[in-house]
């Protein structure tokens, strides 16, 4: 098979101009304080048409690549909106919010990452995109912590925006050191600490579990030095967090700014800002429909204002679809997710551990599957991995 870098180059830029287009997109609505204006309604505009010219541009590619998993795929997420349409009327109004984010976004995802060939490429432009959400990232962070510009209480978006360079500078710090890595992973980690959730702060530590457990099977003396060195330093740093905390928590007051991350880690207690109340009542929910489930965007009408989805991705499944269906859903997901870190190819394997840690992980605590992105390119990486690369270690 002859591979057209060209068009897997289109491919890839379609599939992360959204993290590039979005970051930008809220360092304009953050810094300008465009957030509930005319003027930053014309900016989200402006980048959803942005990113939809991109994913046109790199259609024809797609489409004569996987033209027959295109129509699949939209024929039967088409019928499964149809059939909730129909079957579950009290969901209408979410359902209607869905349509966008899923059709238009999440499912391209889906088929243009399953339509890759190169996968190289695609870790070219992933690199690539992760330098341009950094610098806008870091440079919002500056401006916010500067008390130039405020982002409220905190900012999980802009903790997720940086969640993308912060995996992927410590992806490439943990195989061989760089000043400029390092740098940028600090650099990421503390505007994620500092101004962001700890969801994104989960994610970058079963990144770095992932990426040390299958690092420690083929090792050099020298590389043994450095992974020890690293476990010393994150030793020497569990040991001391508390100082470490209160004393970047001090100096973040100085300038006005709350770290919302740290004082709950400060506080000694699990706080889970009312997910709880959410657990409770969409397992109270299933258990009057366990069969048939409650259909799509049912967690939004249960919850409502007060949490909007709900934060757990095979709950969500069970609250969508039902015990039986949802289970096996999450069965089958879990089966995918668990055999690709057999992959016997260690590129392929740090690619997946990148996008289980990006687009899996925060789905156990936030977010919503149906509307995730980061989920739906995962998605088409497990399928493509899992159907076409046969090696697995033993």
């Amino acid at each position: 098979m002859v591979l057209n870098k060209s068009d897997d180059q289109k491919i890839s830029i379609a599939i992360m101009a959204s993290f590039v287009v979005l970051t930008i997109q809220y360092f304009l609505l953050i810094n300008f304080n465009l957030i509930g204006t005319s003027n930053g309604s014309i900016v989200q505009l402006l980048s959803k048409i942005l990113v939809g010219v991109l994913f046109l541009y790199a259609l024809p590619a797609v489409l004569k690549r996987s033209l027959l998993k295109f129509i699949g795929f939209y024929f039967v997420a088409s019928l499964i909106f149809i059939l909730n349409y129909l079957f579950f009327p009290n969901n209408h109004l979410y359902l209607k919010g869905l349509i966008f984010p899923f059709f238009g976004m999440c499912l391209p995802a889906l088929v243009y990452t399953l339509s890759l060939r190169d996968l190289d490429v695609f870790k070219q432009v992933m690199k690539k995109a992760s330098y341009l959400v950094f610098f806008f990232g870091a440079l919002l962070g500056l401006i916010i912590v500067s008390g130039n510009a405020t982002a409220g209480s905190y900012s999980m978006a802009l903790s997720y925006y940086m969640l993308l360079p912060a995996i992927l500078f410590l992806d490439s710090l943990i195989d061989k050191y760089s000043t400029r890595a390092l740098l940028f992973s600090l650099i990421s980690i503390f505007v994620i600490l500092a101004l962001g959730s700890r969801g994104a702060l989960l994610c970058i530590v079963v990144f770095v579990l992932l990426k040390m457990v299958r690092g420690i099977f083929k090792l050099s003396y020298t590389k043994v030095f450095y992974n020890l060195l690293v476990i010393v330093s994150l030793v020497f740093l569990s040991l001391n967090l508390d100082k470490l905390l209160n004393m970047l928590y001090e100096i973040l007051n100085k300038y006005d700014i709350n770290s919302r991350s740290i004082e709950l880690f400060l506080s000694g207690e699990v706080h889970l800002s009312g997910r709880d109340y959410i657990y409770e009542n969409l397992v109270k929910a299933v258990m009057d429909n366990p069969f048939f489930g409650l259909g799509f965007g049912a967690d939004r009408r249960i919850i409502g204002k007060d949490g909007g989805y709900a934060h757990n991705l095979f709950l969500e499944l069970v609250v969508n679809f039902g015990i039986v269906a949802g289970g096996i859903a999450s069965i089958i997901f879990l089966f995918l997710l668990i055999r690709s870190l057999f992959i016997k190819d260690i590129n392929n394997y740090h690619l997946i551990i990148v996008w289980i840690s990006l687009g899996f992980v925060h789905l156990m605590v936030s977010s919503s599957y149906i509307t995730d992105i980061k989920f739906w390119i995962l998605m088409g990486l497990l399928i493509k991995l899992n159907i076409e690369t046969g090696d697995r270690l033993t």
